[in-house]
């Protein structure tokens, strides 16, 4: 199979965008009915979160974006409830504190009802209003968020990420979805766009299974090719996994595993 350019992959446009976040929430629609009894408490692989926490924090992303106040009221509260954590990290953490002991039946309602409304005024907002970008502090590579590229990329992947996430805790299959191809090739463009690469050499990555596709990292001649899962190698970029299982050349494997983007 032939390698696509990652840096040449581009951005997916709003509409499709737009697709991708509405299957999410659908998608999420039924987890969190699928949700009973203790399994709200289960631990995940995100900092001291359980799963309805996650809900939680997911519930005040919508919330940031129909008001667009309380993202500058959480991060200042951020600042001052967790002042050694890195601000947006800790932004999201008072997201979920704010809607920790919510009742599962109202927590599964709120998500509804303000993400269906979310993803609506997403797709209203005019071009001049997605242009601003937010500055962010202490994500290395995350200066400064465009609002466009915040509502159409990143929510999208943080709804599909932490699906995953709460799957894994709950002991349950993670359907990555008919679009993961194209979340994942959104990733691997920010990999090569962003500073994240680094000075990592050229290489050859064969993501497998669900979302996979094979992407070339670098314009250069490749030291070599490499081979990981492709939603397992999400977890690795993320910092969710430290110990990814790839195969490949040397040179590659060592590059392609050390690399880390956070989202």
């Amino acid at each position: 199979m032939s390698a696509v350019l990652a840096e040449q992959i581009g951005r997916a446009d709003r509409p499709r965008c737009k697709v991708h976040r509405d299957a999410e929430i659908q998608v999420w629609h039924d987890l969190l009915a699928s949700v009973e009894g203790t399994d709200w408490q289960r631990r995940t692989v995100c900092d001291e979160w359980d799963v309805a926490d996650i809900a939680g924090h997911l519930i005040g992303q919508a919330e940031d974006v129909l008001r667009p106040w309380t993202f500058p009221r959480r991060y200042l509260k951020a600042k001052r409830v967790y002042p050694d954590v890195p601000r947006l990290d800790a932004h999201m953490m008072v997201q979920a504190d704010e809607h920790r002991g919510t009742p599962p039946a109202d927590l599964r309602a709120r998500f509804d009802r303000v993400w269906a409304k979310a993803t609506r005024a997403i797709s209203r907002y005019p071009e001049l209003l997605r242009r601003p970008s937010l500055k962010v502090e202490g994500i290395p590579g995350y200066d400064r968020l465009a609002l466009g590229y915040v509502h159409d990329i990143l929510l999208a992947r943080d709804l599909w990420m932490h699906r995953d996430d709460v799957c894994q805790a709950l002991g349950r299959s993670f359907d990555a979805g008919p679009y993961a191809e194209e979340i994942v090739g959104q990733v691997m463009y920010d990999v090569v766009d962003g500073p994240f690469w680094g000075d990592r050499p050229t290489v050859v990555l064969e993501l497998t299974g669900q979302g996979g596709g094979t992407y070339r990292l670098g314009r250069d001649e490749p030291v070599g090719r490499a081979a990981v899962d492709a939603v397992g190698y999400m977890r690795t970029l993320s910092g969710r996994d430290d110990a990814p299982v790839v195969s490949g050349d040397a040179a590659a494997v060592d590059a392609v595993s050390s690399c880390r983007m956070p989202f």
